[in-house]
């Protein structure tokens, strides 16, 4: 009889923490998605192309930047059309969630 209560209290036990992970993995998703949208300077893509040197995709505002980086500091290599930005971020996001590319906006 002592065993029955033994292992039906830890049956609860492991399914609060199971709850309680999933509680803290929803908030945290849903806080980065809240703070990506309330940013100002986002940094959507970055690739490397040499061992100091990168270029990067930034949303600044509602502007998209190519900002290039390397052992010189950074460089504003140009602006990027929005719609063409936007269209690459909705492909992206397609094949994985649908709705992620409203978080840049």
């Amino acid at each position: 009889m002592n065993w029955i209560a033994y292992f039906s209290g830890l049956a609860v036990v492991g399914l609060m923490l199971v709850g309680l992970y999933a509680l803290v993995r929803a908030l945290s998703s849903r806080r980065s998605i809240d703070a990506t949208k309330r940013r100002l300077v986002t940094v959507l893509e970055s690739t490397p192309l040499a061992q100091n040197a990168a270029i990067y995709v930034a949303k600044i505002g509602s502007r998209y930047l190519l900002i290039g980086a390397g052992t010189g500091g950074l460089a504003n290599l140009g602006e990027l059309p929005a719609h063409d930005v936007q269209a690459w971020l909705e492909a992206m996001c397609s094949r994985t969630d649908r709705s992620c590319w409203r978080w840049f906006r």
